[in-house]
């Protein structure tokens, strides 16, 4: 198919060790990984402000180390899991990202909720806050609990000025998978893989996003994307990162929808197709 300029494609983060041998190579230094990431893609998702607050030394390093890149960065969990955040909490962030946001290379902040984060009327309160709190910024938001899949949740997310993350995970209990629905300014999609096994059930919090989308899974995906484009600036990530996993398949997704890529050897050595047979 011909290639849709708008819909962006990329990974949930850039800096992992454990990509080293398939998507980096070898001996690759931490501090070439976004450089070398970004001859591949244009956009990218960072995550490690979800755990730490952003530093305006370590913003800028990745804005001057790229030239093209975009970036949405998922804001801290004190705004979304402990929801206890105060002022300070809320200036120490925005500072942190002030080089970006001044840039014309922001794409949005992602509010990734928790599954015990459900619909109510305190649920719709906590938003307007937020939403309020990080006004004239372009926001998405992630729910996990599968109580806000319904027709009055998209209202109220597109009247406070959220975009709606749609989501691929495992169809496991309580949680919202889809809804594939456009919903607010731009599109924004996260796949996370589908291991129903290590979903709930893990050691370690990168099993349950050791996964790998089969071609025709990727094709499946594709069609949802198209299901909702509308037209808008749509931003796709794949959050299975295990081992470079998500790297792989967001290259087989951009030739999917029409771009010319160039795969590293290592990722075609390790996840190429013959594996899925």
């Amino acid at each position: 198919m011909k290639k849709l300029r708008n819909i962006h494609i990329g990974c949930s983060g850039f800096s992992y060790k454990d990509w080293k041998g398939t998507f980096y190579p070898s001996r690759i230094d931490q501090s070439e990984m976004i450089a070398y990431y970004e001859k591949f893609f244009d956009v990218v998702e960072i995550n490690y402000t979800f755990y730490t607050m952003p530093h305006p030394y370590t913003v800028e390093g990745f804005l001057e180390k790229t030239k093209r890149l975009r970036f949405a960065v998922k804001v801290n969990r004190v705004f979304t899991h402990e929801r206890n955040y105060s002022g300070e909490d809320l200036k120490r962030f925005l500072e942190g990202c002030k080089a970006l946001l001044d840039s014309n290379r922001f794409i949005c902040f992602l509010f990734q909720f928790p599954q015990s984060f459900g619909y109510s009327a305190e649920s719709v309160d906590y938003l307007r806050r937020i939403s309020e709190d990080f006004g004239g910024f372009q926001r998405v938001v992630e729910f996990r609990s599968r109580s806000f899949g319904r027709p009055e949740v998209y209202e109220v997310v597109e009247s406070l000025g959220f975009s709606l993350v749609n989501v691929d995970a495992p169809k496991v209990k309580g949680v919202l998978v889809g809804p594939w629905r456009s919903v607010g300014v731009i599109n924004y999609v996260r796949l996370h893989g589908r291991n129903r096994d290590r979903w709930h059930d893990h050691r370690e919090a990168f099993e349950r996003y050791d996964y790998l989308y089969s071609e025709e899974e990727l094709k499946g995906l594709k069609e949802k994307v198209l299901s909702i484009y509308q037209g808008k600036d749509t931003y796709v990530f794949f959050n299975n990162h295990y081992r470079g996993k998500g790297a792989y398949n967001a290259l087989r997704m951009k030739e999917l929808f029409g771009e010319r890529v160039s795969i590293p050897k290592g990722l075609t050595a390790t996840f190429s197709a013959p594996l899925w047979e």
